[in-house]
Order: structure tokens, then sequence, then C-alpha cells
């Protein structure tokens, strides 16, 4: 097989995109967003460091009046200074609560906006990118895309995990077992017949094959074996794309 030099620079060029297209409306956005959201934090923060030395600078001054009282009613003086001082820890002790679940809410919501808009901002840019990809991607299907994807099937069994392997060949023993192909148009005979040889050699029989055309596929091919399905497709790969995941196999 020979490499096609155009298809492999259009292929960087593409990837040199998709990289720009990110960084420029997914990266730059969301540390934007980030550095907003980290200046509120702060000032939430020191608004309560404030608040809670203005509690301490009370608590001091309240406590030098206390020992400026007059000698003469000291016993009665120390009786109220003790009730005062429990109330005052007590009084304390619900300030500081209060102060550290409003530190904690702030910071929450905080947390929540930001992650909120790091959503939104990734979901609009994977659907910027998926859109591009789409019609980019759907420009250049053909027949040597459908060849190429044979290909990557092809390379794909030979690497199945072997759990796969073993539930593929059970489908395949059954006796009314066939293989179901979908295509977005008619593979050449030179495809369908390596194709059809890597399926024998994998499954380890050869199966009665049924035929479809699907062209909302754009390029590539679907391979049904029971309840089984093998995949190497631009509908498939936009899903999972589209989808943030990939399958296994």
């Amino acid at each position: 097989m020979q490499l096609d030099w155009t298809t492999f620079l259009l292929q960087i060029v593409n990837f040199l995109v998709l990289v720009w297209l990110l960084k420029r409306f997914l990266y730059r956005p969301v540390l934007d967003v980030i550095a907003r959201r980290r200046q509120g934090i702060e000032k939430a923060l020191s608004d309560a460091r404030d608040a809670e030395a203005r509690a301490e600078t009370l608590r001091q001054d309240y406590e030098r009046k206390l020992a400026e009282q007059d000698s003469a009613q000291a016993a009665d003086m120390a009786r109220l200074g003790d009730e005062i001082a429990a109330e005052r820890r007590r009084l304390m002790a619900k300030l500081d609560a209060e102060l550290a679940a409003e530190r904690e809410r702030q910071v929450a919501l905080v947390e929540k906006q930001t992650a909120d808009a790091g959503r939104k901002a990734g979901d609009t840019a994977r659907a910027a990118a998926l859109s591009f990809v789409s019609r980019l991607l759907g420009r250049l299907s053909g027949a040597e895309l459908d060849s190429r994807l044979v290909d990557m099937l092809i390379e794909d069994l030979a690497t199945l995990p072997a759990e796969q392997l073993e539930a593929l060949h059970d489908a395949a023993a059954a006796p009314e077992a066939s293989l179901q192909l979908t295509t977005a148009r008619a593979l050449s005979e030179a495809d369908e017949s390596r194709l059809l040889g890597a399926l024998a050699d994998t499954l380890g029989r050869s199966l009665p094959i049924t035929k479809q055309i699907d062209a909302s596929m754009q390029s590539g091919l679907r391979v049904g074996i029971g309840p089984w399905m093998l995949a190497a497709s631009l509908a498939d790969e936009l899903a999972f794309f589209r989808s943030g995941a990939r399958r296994a196999c």
C-alpha cells in the first residue's frame, strides 16, 4: 500500500485546525472564568477575616471595660463577669460557626458557578468542533476512505481482547449464525474479500453474509454477528466524539 501524501497532509491540517479551535474557544475562556471566580473567592475570604477581626476587637474592648469597674462591686461584678464570659463564648462560638458556614457556602457557590461555566464552554467548543469535523469528513468520504476503514476494522480484529474473541466465537458457532454487512456504499471486490477473509480467520469459520447499504453512515461499514456489532464508520466515530466516550472494541 502506498502512502497518499495528499491525504496525509490534509489530516495534518485538520489536526492543527482542531487544536487551534480548542485552544481559541475552550482553553482561554475557561481560564478567564476560573480567574474571575478565584477573585470572588478571595474577596469573600477577605470579608470573613475582616468580620472576625472586628469581632475580636469588640471582645477586647468589652473585657477592658469590665476590668475598669469599681472595686467595691467586685463580688457582684465577678459573678456577672462569669455570666457574661459564658454568654460571650456562646456568642463567639455561634459567630464562628456562622462565619465558617458562610465561607463554605460562598466557596461552594463559586465552585459550582465555575464548573457550570466550564461545562458550558466545553459543550460549545465541542459542538463547534464536531460541526467542523462532520462537514470536513463528509466531503472526504468515498471509496478510498471506505477501503482505509476496512483496513482499520481488520487491524482492530487482531487486537480484540480474549473475552471478546470468545464471545464472537460463541456467536459464530450458533447453527443459524450469519454476518450482516452494512456499508455506506458497495465495497470493492478486493476490500470485501479481504474483510471476509479476516472475519473468517477471527471467527474460525466462514458465515453466510447479508449485505445492506446505509448512506447515513457517510463512509465505512458495520458487521453484525448475532448480538455483537463491529463498526468502523464516520457516523459511529462522530457519535462517539459527540458523547465524549469511545468503545473498547
